[in-house]
């Protein structure tokens, strides 16, 4: 017979996962920080757009001044145009070079790009199509496509630039403006129960001046497990709620928090002493117990159950915690809040 229901933590959050489905909602693009994306996110064209210099400096071709395959310093090449980010490339012409900033158009016919500070300017090449230029001596010839980065380089138009069940972050939301896109499905923020249980722990009431008498320990989990919550942006701030130790009033406390909540996580009470009550709560409610102890330390008496809400028949699980606090924390990082 085997001691656990799994043989491994992640066995047991897959099987605990296996029968929820998140709600996916549509929302507007300026709001997606911190959400999980329900959809995947594809490029509406190449990017780059077209190819772009990567530097400052000069578009040629080897058809140009260069053509023998050597850049000597005392020719002076004509530059016969400038291309600037935001604007459309000038027209290239065999005879010269064409100014070129970073970000802007290669010009059609120019296969490289040779840095600015590898040239000699005139005056007057700064002003194109007037000016000329000339190479330094350390100057050397780049290979085919240098300094330039080629169109769709980074995505090809329709190619998937997210995928879904990603946390939007900075710069999750930099591809999603640079592809245009002005909604995108994101699932619905998780409301999330945090009950702690045990007649030891004290609330911390401010308005009582006694000191804590020695049978009593402070509610700490609630304050962690409530922090740690509100470090998940696509979780709802929690509702926090506390029960005595009597079976009554623990179930009906669990049957209305996983009638108002995605998910419950509770503390303390998942053991095998006599009052430990959650296992039996758990399963008078009706909740399918999925594993109750685990190979893995801190943390072995955890408990995962599942729900189903008594009007949509939405799998809601239930996760009960050792009410030690490193455990409780640890079971909330690995099996709540991934």
């Amino acid at each position: 017979m085997k001691r656990f229901a799994f043989d491994s933590p992640q066995e047991a959050i897959s099987a605990l996962a296996e029968p929820l489905t998140p709600v996916a909602i549509e929302n507007d693009c300026r709001n997606l920080l911190g959400r999980v994306l329900a959809c995947p996110i594809h490029a509406d064209r190449d990017h780059p757009a077209a190819d772009v210099s990567a530097m400052d400096g000069y578009a040629l071709a080897m058809r140009s001044p260069a053509k023998s395959g050597e850049l000597h310093c005392n020719d002076e090449i004509p530059v016969t145009g400038e291309s600037v980010p935001g604007s459309p490339p000038p027209d290239f012409t065999d005879f010269g070079v064409i100014r070129i900033f970073t970000g802007g158009m290669v010009p059609a016919g120019c296969d490289r790009v040779i840095q600015r500070e590898y040239t000699i300017e005139t005056p007057g090449s700064k002003s194109p199509p007037h000016g000329t230029i000339r190479w330094r001596a350390e100057a050397k010839l780049t290979r085919p496509a240098a300094n330039i980065r080629g169109r769709g380089e980074n995505l090809a138009e329709g190619e998937q630039a997210l995928p879904p069940g990603v946390v939007v972050r900075s710069p999750q939301v930099a591809t999603i403006a640079s592809f245009g896109i002005e909604k995108a499905d994101v699932y619905r923020c998780v409301r999330l129960a945090i009950i702690t249980t045990g007649d030891e722990l004290d609330e911390m009431d401010s308005s009582d001046s006694d000191p804590l008498p020695p049978w009593k320990i402070r509610n700490s989990n609630a304050h962690a497990l409530r922090a740690l919550v509100l470090t998940r942006p696509y979780v709802e701030p929690p509702t926090m709620l506390h029960a005595p130790d009597q079976p009554d009033k623990l179930q009906q406390i669990v049957a209305d928090a996983v009638a108002n909540h995605d998910i419950v996580l509770l503390t303390g009470g998942v053991s095998m002493g006599d009052h430990d009550y959650v296992p039996k709560v758990v399963s008078a409610i009706g909740a399918e117990t999925i594993f109750h102890k685990l190979p893995l330390r801190p943390g072995k008496p955890i408990l995962g159950a599942i729900a189903s809400d008594a009007e949509t028949h939405a799998s809601k699980p239930i996760i009960g915690l050792p009410g030690n606090p490193v455990s409780a924390t640890m079971g909330a990082v690995r099996f709540a809040l991934p």
